[in-house]
């Protein structure tokens, strides 16, 4: 159960060396010399440094080096004091560009020691031996990983086996999400309960960031659209007033701690047609379908086509999805993605997030998404909030 205060401090800083030691463990199974990551999902799991300029910017370069006794960050000099108050040594640091921390304790930073990432990176592996060496290809640069291969010889892809690694979640894990899931359907709510005749998506929108910001996550993705616009998928709020009839989407999620949630419900404004009700009752009995096929040990594309089929079985046909769901941690879509193609076999202790929904231009859109954790006996779902299509007085 999660504390406060300085308790949830301590369980954090606990949890950051349990899934750094799970990191190492899989390492030496695998026998891997030296892992280089360079991802905010993958930094954080492994070192429990979450930088803020990487949260903003996905473009931005740093790194973490993990041997199986040594973790060293690659980062601009700005990352210098938050990354020791993380936990890093300030000697396993390795700055580049101009920042300045003044004083005389270990975190003053006032000299520039690198021009670039990549001198910071050579000052880095100077003193690491390594025969096997994964390095996150899709997040550094041409020049690291030239500088690694040059180095090292092979270098494989962190991507997969990260993932892998990052799927079972700790008990603390599944805690945070959790409560990420519960900060965030506390926000629909509340955003539900703000719609009427003449409120804007927009007006709408800030009261479910608010919620979800006043329960200390950091609002991520927050789609609050209504009306026609309700079928453009991930799109922006609008200063578009509601109006009698109108369907009102949500899909919205924030990071706790790093955790991310991601939820979905579908307000009308007025009474419903009978059309709006009969499809969204297909979908819904499409997300039950699919809740009750997740087990252990089932393929995700068998769950995938039990929940289209259900949807498609309620006379919604033809249903095309891409997927009807995805694992969910640190990122908002992780491995396995619950599609058509996927060969991925589900296994316990891993947290999904799983969705139905129905995007038509000119008509509107709708969806229920809900999150929980697949144990051995199925999927425990951590969303409790009404799920029916809710109907806002008009």
């Amino acid at each position: 159960m999660l504390q406060t205060g300085a308790a949830l401090a301590a369980q954090i800083a606990t949890l950051a060396g349990e899934r750094l030691d799970r990191t190492r463990h899989q390492m030496a199974a695998d026998k891997i010399d030296l892992l280089v990551i360079a991802s905010p999902e993958n930094v954080l799991y492994a070192t429990g440094y979450e930088s803020m300029g990487a949260t903003i910017n996905r473009r931005y370069s740093y790194a973490a080096l993990v041997t199986l006794d040594n973790a060293m960050l690659v980062a601009p000099a700005a990352d210098f004091a938050p990354a020791i108050d993380a936990g890093f040594a300030p000697d396993s640091i390795h700055t580049f560009g101009k920042f300045f921390f003044s004083g005389d304790t270990p975190s003053s930073h006032t000299e520039a020691r690198h021009g670039s990432f990549d001198g910071a990176l050579q000052e880095a592996l100077s003193g690491v031996k390594a025969k096997t060496v994964l390095a996150e290809r899709a997040y550094l640069a041409n020049g690291a990983l030239d500088a690694l291969a040059e180095r090292f010889g092979q270098v494989a892809d962190a991507t997969p086996w990260m993932l892998a690694v990052r799927a079972r979640k700790l008990p603390l894990e599944v805690e945070l999400l959790r409560y990420t899931t519960l900060i965030t359907e506390r926000a629909i709510e509340a955003g539900i309960a703000a719609a009427a005749v003449g409120t804007t998506d927009k007006a709408i929108a800030s009261v479910v960031a608010s919620h979800m910001s006043l329960g200390g996550g950091l609002p991520r993705n927050v789609t609050v659209v209504g009306g026609l616009r309700s079928a453009l998928a991930d799109a922006m709020s609008t200063e578009r007033a509601l109006a009698a009839g109108d369907l009102l989407r949500f899909d919205v999620g924030c990071s706790y701690y790093g955790y991310k949630s991601d939820m979905a419900r579908t307000a009308v404004i007025g009474e419903p047609t009978k059309l709006q009700v009969e499809r969204y009752a297909a979908l819904l009995e499409g997300l039950d379908v699919t809740i009750d096929a997740m087990r252990p040990g089932v393929r995700a594309s068998d769950v995938f086509d039990a929940g289209v089929k259900a949807v498609e079985a309620k006379g919604f046909r033809p249903y095309r999805r891409q997927h009807i769901g995805h694992a969910i941690g640190m990122a908002v879509y992780e491995a396995p993605v619950i599609m058509p193609e996927s060969s991925d076999i589900l296994q316990a202790g891993s947290t999904f997030c799983l969705e139905t929904p129905y995007y038509e231009p000119g008509w509107g859109g709708m969806m229920v998404e809900d999150t929980g954790l697949l144990v051995d006996s199925g999927f425990e779902l951590f969303s409790t909030i009404d799920r029916s299509l809710r109907v806002v007085p008009a």
